[in-house]
């Protein structure tokens, strides 16, 4: 009997620790990339999910966080860098893209991006106009991102490794808020954290 429950025992073992390595959704599944999900904050405190807005009446539009308590915001699917598994693993490179288009910017898509520090404010914030499953070269390493492990939660980094000779800078993603408006943004690792969830949509 012995012999026969230890196999069992070590593929549960495997099993288990296989899981841990996913990305799990607020019903405690895996997240895939042929659903859709609403990024919601970890603290269920702070404001709400993620949406499109723009800065200085410019495009292409920007990734801002709702103010509003309860709002979800829009949905987003994520695209791997390999199509082998729907699973996503985190630590792992992703696109992620809003499931929605917009009539301001039409030109251009909802995938996220990594624009370019702005002058005035010093930071770079996520905006929009990125292409998904395109990897490898220096002009589509910012519409990489990761989601990493955070306490109980997650949170979104931006490090991409897609291109083996490149050398981005790394941080995490949090709300810069300027003039009431929360606008997702790069700040260094050492700052603060933006605890976040994802919810079926």
């Amino acid at each position: 009997m012995k012999l026969l429950l230890f196999p069992i025992f070590l593929s549960i073992i495997t099993i288990s620790a296989a899981q841990n390595f996913y990305v799990l959704d607020t019903d405690g599944e895996p997240i895939r990339t042929d659903r859709q999900y609403y990024i919601v904050p970890g603290n269920t405190d702070v404001a709400g999910g993620f949406t499109l807005a723009g800065r200085n009446g410019s495009c292409p539009l920007n990734i801002a966080q709702s103010s509003q308590l309860g709002d979800s915001g829009i949905p987003v699917t994520f695209t791997r860098v390999s199509q082998d598994t729907v699973t996503i693993n985190y630590d792992e490179d992703v696109n992620i893209a809003f499931s929605t288009s917009t009539a301001t910017c039409e030109q251009f898509s909802t995938v996220w991006r990594l624009a370019e520090a702005d002058e005035v404010f010093n930071r770079a914030y996520v905006s929009t106009g990125g292409y998904t499953g395109v990897s490898g070269n220096q002009e589509s390493l910012n519409f990489w991102f990761r989601i990493e492990r955070h306490m109980e939660v997650y949170r979104l980094a931006f490090c991409p490794t897609v291109c083996h000779d490149c050398n981005p800078t790394c941080g995490l993603l949090n709300v810069d808020i300027v003039e009431e408006q929360r606008w997702l943004s790069l700040f260094r690792y050492d700052e603060s954290v933006l605890p976040v969830q994802f919810r079926k949509a």
